[in-house]
């Protein structure tokens, strides 16, 4: 990945014109010494890649910036912000995006890209912070207790941004809070490419006149509710006492009656060990075939199953699901009598698990596998003594990582994902792998 020549990094300055509903925020630029900032306050930084399947093709492809760019199969998953102007968005079936934006450029999307873009990216994040929770694209890292080291955390945040941009060709959003809910709203307020913190004393203030579906576990269902009783900022949800919000919401109307006044607890940490690893894709025309069916799924358990192998994890739980050229979804689990990160074994429960539910006759747009429950350990948890077969299995799996880490996943297809090859494009990471899987 060449780095691209420096840029200069936006933080922008304070605006008199900014609406009320933002009044403290822009504000926070105070110098290091200021008393209304004591260095024991709590500080974390929200580091949000802007655009991110979007920007990524757009930095491969010069011939792209500047133009709304799709990345994308079905739906949305990313757009650029030149895209976002015409009213496109996350989501949004392609169908729709074309007729809003009839000169939009659609792109299947390359995953595995994202991904060394990404991990990249969150290299540099880690040099500032020993403690770094990691998503798809975005970070959070803990920079309380380190104002000795880096002194003000906004400048740091500036220094973060150039390098990632000189790194990677990439810009990133930045926003610094006394917790994880509030560094990442009011980055929100400044996208793309933007640099801002809210200090504790200014919570209040930020928060009272937000719209209620910024507020972090307000869906578009708990929206309508809270809605349909004439509550329609963060502010006016702080009337309800905690038991209303628990009749409503359940166990989560705790949490609101908290995040609405600007209380976030959740520490930042660095996740060894990830709850789920999901692989998905749609297909690139939608098919019947039960050979197709079963050649994708054995490639993305394939897929799954070797990252599994990297983290030294083996899954307890595998899950399979199906999506219809219709809309409709069907997804089922099952756990394993031994954990395991061994294709056959994993592959052997996911393709009963695909037989159970594929019983419509529509055909099928995509198809996922998710591992889960995790444990450390051997790749079959307990059966290399028990079965005379699992450690050539295990062995046979490890030759295959090897001969992939060193020439890519694609140099070996074997099984029935042999019957991909000629109808889905190839490159040296593999086949190329369509959203859904791209948000996973």
């Amino acid at each position: 990945m060449a780095p691209t020549p420096p840029h200069a990094s936006s933080c922008p300055a304070p605006s008199s014109s900014r609406p009320s509903t933002e009044p403290h925020a822009p504000a926070s630029h105070a110098p290091a010494g200021d008393p209304s900032t004591p260095h024991d306050e709590r500080a974390v930084l929200h580091v949000d890649i802007d655009a991110f399947f979007a920007a990524i093709e757009q930095q491969r492809d010069p011939r792209l910036k500047g133009r709304p760019v799709i990345v994308g199969s079905g739906v949305i998953a990313s757009c650029s912000y030149e895209a976002r102007r015409f009213g496109l968005k996350a989501g949004m079936p392609l169908g729709e995006a074309k007729r809003l934006c009839p000169q939009a450029v659609v792109l299947p999307g390359h995953a595995q890209v994202y991904r060394c873009y990404a991990e990249r990216l969150f290299e540099r994040c880690r040099e500032l912070s020993p403690d770094v929770e990691t998503y798809l694209d975005e970070a959070y890292l803990e920079l309380t207790g380190t104002h000795r080291l880096h002194g003000d955390f906004l400048q740091a945040a500036a220094r973060l941004k150039q390098t990632i941009l000189d790194d990677t060709g990439l810009t990133v959003t930045c926003g610094i809070g006394p917790n994880r809910m509030l560094a990442k709203l009011v980055g929100k307020t400044r996208k793309p490419d933007g640099l801002v913190r809210v200090h504790a004393h200014e919570a209040e203030a930020f928060l009272t006149a937000r719209p209620i579906e910024q507020l972090a576990g307000v869906g578009h269902a708990h929206a309508r509710t809270l809605r349909g009783m004439n509550i329609r900022t963060i502010g006016e949800l702080r009337v309800l006492p905690v038991g209303t919000l628990e009749a409503l919401f359940g166990a989560p109307g705790r949490l609101l009656h908290e995040r609405c006044r600007g209380r976030d607890t959740a520490p930042v940490v660095a996740r060894e060990v990830p709850l789920t690893i999901s692989r998905e894709t749609s297909f690139h025309t939608d098919t019947a075939d039960p050979r197709t069916l079963e050649g994708m799924l054995e490639y993305l358990v394939g897929r799954a199953c070797r990252t599994a192998r990297e983290l030294t994890l083996s899954a307890r739980t595998v899950s399979v699901r199906l999506r219809y050229s219709d809309g409709e979804s069907a997804e089922q689990s099952r756990t394993l009598p031994q954990a395991s990160a061994v294709d056959p074994i994993v592959l052997a429960l996911a393709l009963d698990l695909a037989t159970r539910l594929h019983t419509r006759r529509v055909s099928l747009h995509a198809v996922g596998i998710t591992l889960s429950n995790f444990v450390h350990g051997a790749l079959e948890q307990g059966a290399l003594f028990d079965e005379p077969h699992a450690g050539r299995r295990a062995a046979l799996c490890e030759a295959l990582d090897r001969v992939r880490g060193a020439y890519g996943h694609g140099a070996v297809v074997s099984g029935r994902a042999l019957h991909l090859k000629g109808q889905v494009e190839e490159d040296r990471y593999g086949f190329v792998l369509r959203t859904s899987s791209l948000t996973k």
